[in-house]
This record gives structure tokens, sequence and C-alpha cells, in this order.
């Protein structure tokens, strides 16, 4: 069914003159007696009775017209979702989250939201390594995560990272000793292997330039194990800076050196076309250039 005859229809039944809607149709009236010619014939009955004071609905034409306004808005209405669709204003948005931004992005990830109530989003706690393979299998649209992004994959940077150590409270350390191994006395909590890779990754590099061996004497599944474990009082771990907000009952102290910072971004598919995730790179990258300003 031709949408364009439905509405040349709906206009005419509206204004029950034939010269008067092609006026507001902007075409000759030669031309709009052509097409709804074309969709009684397509119908098989007539639409219109035709007289000296305009034009009259048939008994036939009287029963298409409900149907006929039915069709159109089911037209207009899906046009408008495919044009929000195609635009990134509708749709789904599947986010990688990582512990360094748990301070800032949900709460530009909400006015977004609001900005975009038609998107759907959901959120995943994921290492940077997790979120790189998901975004690369269509499980994930966008992350962010520790830079830089693999090959393949498309970033900028949201924020800058620290290294720090989290001690338990009791203990007498307020700054970092000078002999590190006195450390492995409270022995060292850590992530699981593969749990955190770029982590684990970051302390080696770090320890390894002092040449100091952490003795790991507990592994956790998360980092809110790990938190929760120094603040027991369990022992010590290596933490990224921004995640104390999390903790309690312990101190944090700074680590300094080359190998003790690192930046953390938004990664999508370089080769990816998803609209949702286009716009929604767009506003984190305004975002993060209002607050730098």
């Amino acid at each position: 069914m031709d949408i364009k005859l439905l509405k040349t229809f709906l206009t005419v039944a509206e204004l029950r003159h034939f010269s008067r809607a092609a006026t507001a149709l902007h075409m000759s009236q030669p031309a709009l007696s052509k097409q709804i010619g074309a969709l009684e014939a397509s119908l098989g009955g007539r639409l219109f009775e035709r007289g000296r004071h305009g034009a009259e609905l048939t008994a036939f034409g009287e029963g298409f017209l409900p149907d006929a306004e039915t069709l159109v808005h089911d037209a207009d209405d899906l046009l408008a979702r495919a044009r929000e669709a195609a635009s990134g204003r509708s749709g789904q948005l599947r986010i990688g989250m990582c512990l360094s931004v748990l301070n800032i992005v949900p709460r530009l990830i909400s006015e977004f939201r609001k900005l975009h109530p038609n998107v759907g989003i959901t959120l995943y706690d994921l290492s940077s390594a997790e979120q790189s393979r998901r975004l690369f299998a269509g499980k994930l649209d966008v992350g962010f995560m520790r830079l830089p992004a693999a090959v393949g994959l498309s970033s900028f940077r949201v924020i800058d990272e620290g290294l720090a150590l989290a001690v338990p409270a009791h203990t007498r350390y307020k700054r970092l000793p000078s002999d590190l191994n006195v450390l492995n006395e409270l022995g060292f909590i850590a992530l699981a292997r593969g749990r955190g890779p770029g982590l684990a990754a970051q302390v080696e590099r770090w320890c390894n330039e002092r040449r100091f061996a952490p003795q790991v004497t507990q592994r956790a599944d998360d980092i809110q194990s790990v938190l929760t474990s120094v603040a027991a009082g369990v022992g010590a771990a290596f933490i990224p800076s921004r995640a104390q907000h999390l903790l309690r009952d312990a101190t944090v102290l700074q680590l300094r050196g080359k190998h003790a910072t690192w930046r953390v971004g938004l990664a999508w598919r370089s080769a990816g076309d998803d609209p949702v995730a286009a716009r929604f790179a767009s506003f984190i990258r305004a975002a993060i250039k209002r607050n730098l300003g």
C-alpha cells in the first residue's frame, strides 16, 4: 500500500474538496485526481462522490477511512523510530566499567539517560582485558578501560589513574617505608590470576623497578573483596588510587614513579557503525572537555 496515496486520500477526506486538497498538498488538481484514481483502482471501489460543492466520501470510503488513518499513523511512527535509531537517540547500549571510573562515570551516564530516555543501558563490571575481548566479539558496545586500547579499538582519555598501597588502619605505616621488604610482614592480598591482568602488570613493573617481591598470602575474585580484606586487617594490597573512596578503616599511601600512573579512557570498535555508541562517545568527550575547562 502506497503511503503517499493514503495521505492524499486523507487530505481530501478532511477538506472534502479536491481543489483545496491539491493546494494543501502543493500539487496540481489533475495530479491529485490521478492519485485518488490509482488508489481506487488498487482498492477496487470508489472513495469519493464529486459534486458542485466538493467531494463526499462514499460508503466504501467511509469504511476505509479508519484503516487508512491507522496505516499512515503506523508508517509515520515506524519512520520516526527508525530515524531515532539511525541518529543514536534510541536503541541499546552495553557499557563496560572499571573500578577507576566509578566515582565519575555513573553521574555522566545518568545525564546521558536524561537526554536520551529511549536508550536502554546495561552496565558490566569487567577488567580492561575482558572488555576488549567483548568489544571485539560484539558483546559490548563501549568500555571504560585502561589505555592504550588494543589495535582495532578507537579511544580517548577520560581520567588519569595512579597506583596506591592500602594497609590496615592499625599498622604503623603513615608513609611508604624505605625498605619495602618490611611490608611482607603484613602479607599482600591480590586479585585472582586473570581477574585484573592490567593492574597486576602495573604492580609488577612498579615492584621490579624497586627490586621488591611482594609476598601474596591471599587472592580474591574481585577488588571489593580485596578492599574488604585490607579493612579487616588481613593484609596490604596494591590498588588503583581512585578506589580509596570505597575503602574504610585503612590507610592509603600514594605511590610515585614512572610505573605508578596510567590512563583510563573510553573505547569502542573502530570498525563499528553503531549510532548509539557514537552518540554516547561524543557525549562523554564533550563532558570531559567541559570538566577540564
